[in-house]
């Protein structure tokens, strides 16, 4: 039986260390590979093992997908201003707290397109536990991954998503 592995990252205080891009000034602009400045001079900057993780993910053949609760215009510049947009397959980036909903729909395109059908894994990744009561009622076979305290460098969080990946198999 295959396995399709969807993963959801969190942006605010997950991928990157601001806490709510949504109230930012656009135009962003590009100061280094993992940092930007909005107008008024606020510098935001991703988190590397955020990075080593989307990295990973994608060489494993996994779908990731934002799951965001902010602007999505915003959002997405800043996604685009550091190179990361190309990254996701997905974009669940919606100006409401109802991350599981945005999740589902997320997972009904995929299925809808024929990339999973059965035996799905979701690997959810934030900072903060306050969805995660209805990321499991939604989803049965959810890994929950606490940015960035479940795994502290990259080998820690492969480890921990390819042992859960393995036992979700049984």
């Amino acid at each position: 039986m295959d396995q399709c592995v969807v993963v959801f990252i969190d942006l605010d205080g997950t991928l990157w260390d601001h806490y709510d891009v949504s109230i930012l000034k656009t135009p962003f602009t590009k100061v280094s590979e993992l940092e930007f400045i909005d107008s008024n001079g606020v510098v935001v900057r991703v988190y590397k093992l955020a990075l080593e993780v989307l990295k990973y993910a994608i060489r494993r053949g996994f779908i990731v997908s934002t799951l965001s609760w902010n602007d999505p215009v915003k959002a997405l510049q800043a996604l685009r201003i550091l190179g990361l947009n190309e990254l996701f397959h997905y974009h669940a980036i919606e100006n409401h707290p109802n991350k599981a909903l945005m999740a589902q729909r997320v997972l009904r395109m995929i299925e809808e397109r024929g990339l999973c059908r059965n035996n799905v894994v979701v690997i959810y990744i934030d900072d903060r536990e306050l969805h995660l009561e209805d990321m499991k009622r939604a989803f049965r076979n959810l890994l929950y991954i606490k940015a960035w305290e479940s795994c502290k460098n990259i080998g820690d969080c492969v480890e921990l998503i390819e042992r859960y990946i393995q036992l979700s198999k049984n």
